[in-house]
């Protein structure tokens, strides 16, 4: 009989092929047209800290460090944020970057046609609204249970063995036992949404360049 692919690895293999997806889109970018834009520096920024990120989870995960892969899983939700906020920003998209890239703080722009800042509830709550990314508010609280020191870390650490008699074991070590199969399972399908939210973002952004220059799109799919 065959062996039956674990759960878990079959979508760290998801984000593995996503990743060499994502590297691609660079050869795409550079297809549309040779010319940067500052937003093709901001982009480009951006999708490389995903595969690396998206690189650092697999390896985690698979040496039992859910504790050390968690917090990935927001930081990646970060990237997804900051390239929406560039569409919402009250500047341009070129604008927007150019800002960033001189090192301006995105907090501090407002969003367009609003006094809202771009802050990450903000954010958050406009990401949530889109139709099929609701996830998005339930993924950046469970994400920043596992940056800050909160419940979600000190539960990592420890496990109720019988309940009757108020036994619980406590660990210390290079393991993540303590992790139900589920929470692990849930932060790879997770992390390969906000993966694909960001593929969407840039295709995005290669869409308005693409027509912005007259090239057809559709070409690169020969890429």
């Amino acid at each position: 009989m065959p062996q039956e692919i674990n759960p878990i690895e079959s979508w760290l293999n998801e984000i593995d092929n996503k990743s060499k997806a994502i590297i691609n889109l660079g050869n795409q970018l550079y297809a549309i047209t040779p010319k940067m834009y500052e937003f093709d520096f901001l982009l480009i920024a951006a999708l490389n800290r995903t595969v690396n990120l998206n690189k650092a989870f697999i390896s985690l995960i698979r040496d039992n460090n859910f504790i050390a892969a968690a917090p990935l899983v927001r930081i990646n939700l970060d990237t997804l944020m900051r390239l929406f906020a560039s569409i919402i920003s009250e500047h341009d998209r070129n604008t927007f970057a150019s800002k960033i890239l001189s090192g301006e703080v995105i907090t501090k722009m407002k969003a367009r046609n609003s006094t809202a800042k771009l802050i990450d509830s903000y954010l958050v709550k406009q990401l949530s609204e889109i139709e099929g990314m609701e996830w998005v508010n339930k993924v950046y609280q469970a994400g920043n249970s596992f940056v800050h020191f909160g419940d979600a870390v000190i539960f990592s650490s420890k496990k109720i063995e019988d309940e009757g008699d108020q036994i619980v074991n406590f660990t210390i070590g290079f393991h993540d036992n303590f992790i139900p199969d589920s929470e692990k399972v849930g932060a790879t399908i997770w992390k390969n949404k906000i993966i694909d939210s960001i593929i969407v973002q840039a295709q995005i952004w290669m869409l308005e360049k693409a027509k912005s220059v007259g090239y057809n799109i559709e070409d690169l799919n020969r890429l």
